[in-house]
């Protein structure tokens, strides 16, 4: 009896599950909403595997890493926090290209320093254009240094949705008015991504108030956007993006691996759209949840 109760002790010992460890960049808000979606969704599959969470200050402050088989960041500056570690890392609630870019200064390879992304993949920016604005067929976006490496992919987005693109480029915030001027002439829809420097606390008012005044629709990349005057974005909330964090946790206790998943866009997501806006622009629009509906009916794709 005692043997068989020590081998029990060490099997289970031996197979324990993964230490998660998950670093939050702020205490509440979206970044606890992520993780409790995570904790929901671990605990409902009844999975082996421990979830803890720390605060990134108290990360920096104590050895926590060491009793962690994974780390998950949730923000940017848990990013920043954990990327010199040598545990799996998988980030979340943080832009493309501010992962991109810190995973090449770190040196760190996407297997081991993987992301899922807070921007929405291209192709869906133009599904949304498509199937919102349908006999619109030309779109004007503004790209500033954070997106100007996205021209490319952009175009291709746009042709396979049959839409013509017309991009310009700033430096500066004193360059954006002249640009945004440029497009809203000649361009039937306004597509917003996100760029610190073009989309801002500074310039997002001027943006809203002039594409609106030229009657010209505003496809942004958020809810808030929306709720302040553009007429519709689809964007993922925390809790759909922790959901995602935590099946990929799964796969990984299930598999008992250590290689993350290539980074990648939001798998769930969800739409917004000001009728207000709309009906102001003599616009009239589909059900938001029948949109929706099609719009996932072509992202299994992304």
């Amino acid at each position: 009896m005692l043997l068989a109760f020590v081998l029990h002790c060490v099997i289970g010992l031996a197979y324990a599950g993964p230490q998660v460890l998950a670093v939050l960049s702020e205490s509440g808000g979206a970044h606890r909403e992520a993780v409790d979606a995570m904790r929901a969704v671990v605990q409902a599959q009844g999975a082996d595997m421990t979830l803890r969470s720390v605060g990134v200050d108290e990360y920096r402050r104590a050895a926590f890493q060491d009793e962690a088989d994974i780390l998950v960041a949730v923000g940017a500056r848990a990013m920043e926090a954990i990327a010199q570690a040598d545990k799996p890392s998988l980030n979340i609630l943080v832009p493309r290209q501010s992962y991109e870019s810190l995973r090449i200064r770190a040196k760190r390879e996407p297997r081991a320093f993987s992301a899922i992304y807070l921007d929405q993949p291209l192709a869906r920016h133009f599904r949304l254009v498509k199937q919102l604005l349908p006999g619109r067929g030309r779109v004007g976006v503004l790209l500033g240094p954070a997106t100007l490496e996205r021209l490319k992919p952009l175009q291709q987005a746009a042709r396979e949705q049959q839409l013509a693109l017309n991009a310009e480029s700033v430096a500066s915030q004193e360059e954006i008015v002249p640009a945004l001027k440029r497009l809203l002439a000649s361009d039937q829809v306004l597509l917003a991504l996100p760029d610190p420097l073009v989309y801002n606390r500074d310039t997002a008012q001027s943006i809203l108030l002039t594409s609106y005044r030229s009657q010209t629709p505003l496809i942004a990349y958020s809810k808030a956007y929306v709720q302040a005057g553009a007429l519709a974005a689809v964007f993922s909330t925390p809790t759909q993006i922790g959901q995602q964090a935590a099946e990929i946790l799964l796969r990984l206790e299930q598999t008992k691996g250590r290689a993350l998943p290539a980074p990648q866009h939001p798998k769930y997501f969800s739409l917004s759209v000001n009728y207000q806006v709309g009906r102001s622009l003599g616009l009239v629009l589909e059900d938001e949840a029948a949109l929706l509906e099609r719009i996932k009916a072509g992202s299994e794709r992304e």
